[in-house]
C-alpha cells in the first residue's frame, strides 16, 4: 500500500550469457574453476557492495570515487574470469556446470568508457539524493524541499492543483534536463556492453533473464486480460479527481499526471482519501493508532521481523540494526529510497529506508524484510545462484507479505484495529486501497520499460524521445503531462530513481501478478476458507514451509520450478489476480454506470 514498497533489492546479476564454445571436455576442471570463481568474486562482491552503501549513505565525492573503484575492480575480475571460462566445452557437462558457467563474468567496455559509464550512474544518483526544488514563501524567504520526505508529503497531502503543479515541475525540470544528454550517452554504452556480450541491445539483454524471448509479446497478452479492470479504476479515479479539482481534470480524457498521489502518478493510494466508496466505514489505515500507541521505526521493524518469525521463517541477524540505516540521519545527505541490500557474505544483511510512523511505511518495511528473508535463505548456495527465481518473484515475496499485513484481519489481529466487522462497505474500502497500489501500477511499469526498449533498440531518434514516452503513458496509461514539455531538453522518465539508476521495471509489472499466484498458494497451505482478500497467512509454519523451499531455491532452477515448487504452476497467470478482485471489478462497474461515465480516455496523439 505505498510508493515506496516497490524498492529493488540492492545486488548483482547473474544471468547466462552467449558464451563462446572451447575445447577443454574437463568438467573437473571446470568445478574447480567455478569453486575458485565463486571464492574469488564473493570477495571482491562484498567489498564492492560495502563501497556503495558506504556511499549510498554519505553522499560525498570521496565515497563516490571509492565506489566507482571497487565496481571498476570487480568488473575488470568478472571480465578476466569470462575470458577462462570460454576455454571449456560445457556439451557434456551436467546442467549445474552449464549454469553455473552461464553466469561467470561477462565482457565489459574499455576503461576509460567503463569509467565513464559508472561516472554518469554514480553521478545521476548523487545528483537525484541531493537535490532540492524551491521555492519563494509569501513573506519573500527561500524554502526549499527534498524529494524526502518534504515533496513526498505535499505529493501526498496537498489538495492545491497549482501547489502539486509546481512540485511536480520544479522536480521534472530539475532532474530530467539535468539527466537527459547524461542518459543518452548511458544508452550508447549499455547498448555497446550488451552488444559484446552477444545481445541485440541492453532491452536484450534484460529481458533474457526472464528466459524467453517472446517477453514484449507476453507482457501485452497478460495486460490485455487485466485492462478491463483498470479501465473501470480509471473512470472512477478520474471522477472523483474532477469532484475534487474541478475542470483541470477532463471527464472523457487522461488524467493530469500532477494529481496523482506521488511525483510520478505510479501508485495512485494517497489517493485514497478522497476516493473511498464509503467513506464512514471503519477505516483499515491505521496511521492514527500507530501514533497513538507510540510506534518509532524500530518497533515497526520488530513488529515485521515477528510476522516472518511466526511464520517459521528466519530472524534477522544479530548485526542487523547496529550496520542498516532505517532512519534519515540529520547530518549527511543520503539516498532515502529504501533497499534491501545483501553483502554476499552469508552475513551481512541491511535495509536502507527513511522511515516515518505512517502506515504505508509500515508496508514498506515487511515488503523490504521479504527481500532480505530471500536472500537469507539463499545465502548458502555460490554466487552464481544467489538472486531469486526471476526479479519478479524477488518483488512479488515482499509485496503478498504486505498485502497480507493490510488485511482488517491481520491488523485486528496485532491491535491495529479496534473492531473486525464483517461488512461488504469495508471490503469494498479495502480492496479499492488495494487496487490503488496494484492494478493502478500496471500500465505505468510496462510503459516505464516499453519505452526503454523501444529507445535502447533505437526504434525513435533522441529528438523525440520525451514525446515518444508521453505518448506511450497517454495510449496506456491515459496520463498526461501537466504541462507543455520540450523534448530537445527534457527527460521526464529518468525523474524517478529506477530509470536513472539502472534497474529494469518490468519486475514491478510481473509482480504484480505473481504475488497473487503466491499468497492463493500459502493461504491454501494455512487452511484459509474464503475469499482470497481475507487471508491472513501469519503464524501458520505450513505456508512458511511453503515459502522457504522455494525461497531456498535461488536461482539454480529455471523460474517455472521455482513457482511450480510454490504454486503447483509453471507459469505466470492472471486468475489468482482477477479472482481477489471480481468483487471490486463488479462494484466499479455498476457504479460507472450509474454515473455515466465514459469508460477509457481519448488521447492528443
Amino acid at each position: 500500500m505505498t510508493k515506496h514498497r516497490d524498492y529493488a533489492t540492492h545486488k548483482f546479476y547473474f544471468r547466462e550469457k552467449q558464451v563462446p564454445r572451447g575445447t577443454n571436455t574437463n568438467e573437473g576442471e571446470a568445478i574447480a574453476f567455478l569453486e575458485r570463481y565463486d571464492r574469488e568474486y564473493s570477495s571482491l562482491v562484498t567489498q564492492s557492495v560495502q563501497a556503495d552503501w558506504n556511499y549510498n549513505t554519505n553522499l560525498t565525492d570521496e565515497n563516490a570515487q571509492a565506489a566507482i573503484e571497487a565496481s571498476r575492480i570487480t568488473s575488470e575480475y568478472s571480465s578476466q574470469a569470462f575470458e577462462e571460462s570460454t576455454q571449456f566445452d560445457s556439451t557434456n557437462f551436467s546442467d549445474d556446470t552449464k549454469r553455473k558457467l552461464g553466469r561467470v563474468g561477462s565482457y565489459i567496455l574499455e576503461p576509460a568508457e567503463m569509467e565513464e559509464l559508472s561516472n554518469i550512474i554514480s553521478y545521476m544518483g548523487n545528483f537525484y539524493g541531493s537535490f532540492q526544488a524551491c521555492r519563494e514563501t509569501p513573506t519573500g524567504a527561500q524554502e526549499c524541499m527534498y524529494l524526502e520526505p518534504e515533496l513526498t508529503d505535499l505529493m501526498d497531502q496537498s489538495r492545491d492543483p497549482e501547489e502539486r503543479l509546481w512540485a511536480w515541475k520544479a522536480w521534472h525540470d530539475g532532474i530530467g534536463q539535468e539527466f537527459r544528454d547524461r542518459y543518452i550517452r548511458y544508452v550508447e554504452l549499455k547498448n555497446k556492453m550488451a552488444r559484446l556480450n552477444g545481445y541485440a541491445d541492453y532491452g536484450d539483454r534484460w529481458r533474457q533473464k526472464y528466459d524467453t524471448t517472446t517477453l514484449e509479446a507476453d507482457v501485452d497478452v497478460i495486460y490485455e486480460e487485466l485492462k478491463p479492470l483498470y479501465l473501470q479504476l480509471h473512470a472512477y479515479i478520474r471522477r472523483r479527481l474532477y469532484e475534487t479539482y474541478g475542470d483541470v481534470v477532463d471527464l472523457t480524457g487522461p488524467l493530469p499526471g500532477h494529481l496523482l498521489g506521488d511525483m510520478w502518478g505510479r501508485f495512485w493510494i494517497n489517493l485514497e482519501t478522497l476516493a473511498t466508496p464509503y467513506p464512514n466505514r471503519t477505516s483499515v489505515d491505521p496511521t492514527p493508532e500507530m501514533i497513538a500507541q507510540g510506534y518509532t521505526p524500530r518497533k515497526m521493524f520488530d513488529i515485521a521481523e515477528e510476522f516472518y518469525t511466526s511464520m517459521g521463517l528466519r530472524p534477522l541477524p544479530p548485526n542487523f540494526f547496529n550496520l542498516s540505516m532505517i532512519e534519515k540521519p540529520d547530518d549527511r545527505d543520503v539516498v532515502c529510497h529504501a533497499t534491501a541490500w545483501d553483502f554476499y557474505d552469508g552475513q551481512d544483511f541491511r535495509i536502507k529506508m527513511c522511515t516515518r510512523v505512517v502506515f504505508e511505511d509500515f508496508l514498506t518495511i515487511h515488503h523490504e524484510l521479504g527481500h532480505t528473508q530471500y536472500q537469507m535463505q539463499y545465502s548458502h548456495l555460490p554466487v552464481f545462484y544467489k538472486d531469486g527465481a526471476n526479479d519478479g518473484f524477488h518483488e512479488a515475496v515482499g509485496e503478498l507479505m504486505a498485502m497480507c499485513v493490510a488485511t482488517p484481519k491481520h491488523l485486528y489481529e496485532i491491535g491495529l484495529l479496534g473492531v473486525l466487522e464483517d461488512d461488504p462497505e469495508v471490503d469494498i474500502n479495502f480492496l479499492l486501497q488495494q487496487a490503488l497500489n496494484t492494478v493502478s501500477t500496471l500500465p505505468f511499469h510496462l510503459v516505464q520499460d516499453s519505452w526503454r526498449w523501444k529507445a535502447f533498440r533505437g526504434d525513435f531518434p533522441v529528438e523525440r524521445w520525451n514525446d515518444e514516452y508521453w505518448k506511450l503513458k497517454e495510449e496506456i496509461v491515459g496520463v498526461k503531462a501537466p504541462t507543455t514539455r520540450d523534448s530537445m531538453k527534457d527527460l521526464d522518465i529518468t525523474a524517478i530513481f529506477h530509470v536513472n539508476q539502472d534497474y529494469d521495471m518490468i519486475r514491478y509489472f510481473m509482480r504484480t501478478v505473481i504475488q497473487y499466484q503466491f499468497a492463493e498458494a500459502l493461504c491454501n497451505a494455512s487452511g484459509h476458507e474464503g475469499p482470497l482478500y481475507k487471508c491472513d497467512f501469519y503464524r501458520s509454519k505450513e505456508a512458511g514451509n511453503l515459502l522457504a523451499n522455494m525461497l531456498s531455491m535461488g536461482s539454480s532452477q529455471p523460474w517455472q520450478d521455482a513457482m511450480e515448487a510454490i504454486t503447483g504452476q509453471r507459469d505466470i497467470k492472471v486468475d489468482a489476480i482477477k479472482n481477489y478482485f471480481e468483487p471490486l471489478r463488479v462494484w466499479l462497474e455498476a457504479k460507472n454506470a450509474e454515473n455515466n461515465e465514459f469508460i477509457g480516455w481519448t488521447t492528443s496523439h
